[in-house]
């Protein structure tokens, strides 16, 4: 059975809801903070999110995009979470989906899911500076493949 989504990126009026899927996540996240990182519109477009028919976010994950130092522009992916009890599979795959096509629109050819997202979100500012280039999974747009590192 397919179900309902509404797949984007996390707007000002959900700020709320997708903390309490983060907090599932990395639970040393406090709101004053989250509050400040989804402050903005060009912040909470590094969010994306899958919503059900309800409101309730069952889907999130944090992407920006960068240069590898050899492999070129990457989206690179430091948290993805499905959070559905009935449909994990689908909101991933439309989580995916939609990163994918969110790769394709900042010019990369790759994305990178990091195998471990920070715990440290006092830091989380400076995730972008991370070196984290050949940890976790791969995946080539070109090929539509991927590699574990």
């Amino acid at each position: 059975m397919e179900m309902d989504y509404d797949v984007g990126v996390l707007n000002a009026a959900d700020v709320y809801r997708a903390f309490a899927v983060v907090r599932l996540i990395m639970s040393d996240l406090d709101l004053r903070t989250w509050k400040r990182l989804t402050a903005s519109a060009s912040s909470r477009r590094d969010w994306l999110t899958v919503t059900d028919a309800q409101g309730y976010i069952r889907g999130l994950c944090h992407v920006f995009a960068r240069e590898h130092p050899v492999h070129g522009r990457r989206l690179e992916i430091p948290i993805f979470a499905s959070v559905s009890l009935h449909d994990d599979q689908g909101v991933a795959r439309r989580l995916f989906e939609f990163a994918k096509l969110r790769a394709k629109l900042d010019g990369c050819e790759k994305v990178h899911f990091w195998s471990f997202a920070s715990k440290d979100w006092d830091n989380l500012d400076t995730l972008r500076d991370l070196e984290r280039w050949d940890d976790g999974l791969v995946y080539d747009l070109g090929t539509d493949r991927a590699t574990i590192h």
